[in-house]
């Protein structure tokens, strides 16, 4: 599902901005931009790649353990703001010693149906 969220996603803005009447230079660049933006952000959700790509996480209480793509685990806190609903959750977490929130975008296909429904619970509840 993340692979055609962002499929779509990229390819309506690129279609809009080609639809805009800018210079073509400006235009060409920004082109380039939305579509180097499109990459990274399939590589990130869909592969769970690159710098910021989750392979997997383990929830205690308002505590997280995170692993990335390398297989570096990293220990944080769950913030406030989490966005839950059944077609996606968004799990906005701290690093231990870091300045700014990191997210996880979950969706159904992700995770089995249970553990979705419980992190989902877990969430809201929690």
């Amino acid at each position: 599902m993340a692979a055609g969220f962002v499929a779509i996603a990229g390819a309506a803005t690129l279609g809009l901005l080609a639809a805009l009447p800018i210079d073509p230079l400006t235009k060409a660049l920004a082109l380039v931009w939305i579509g180097l933006s499109a990459i990274d952000a399939y590589a990130t959700l869909a592969r769970h790649r690159g710098a910021r790509g989750v392979r997997g996480f383990q929830l205690h209480e308002r505590a997280i353990e995170v692993e990335d793509s390398s297989g570096r685990r990293r220990e944080g806190d769950v913030r406030d703001g989490c966005f839950v609903a059944p077609w996606l959750t968004i799990l906005r977490w701290r690093p231990h010693g870091a300045l700014r929130d990191r997210t996880i975008v979950l969706l159904p296909d992700m995770l089995d149906p249970d553990t979705f429904r419980a992190l989902r619970v877990h969430l809201r509840l929690g």
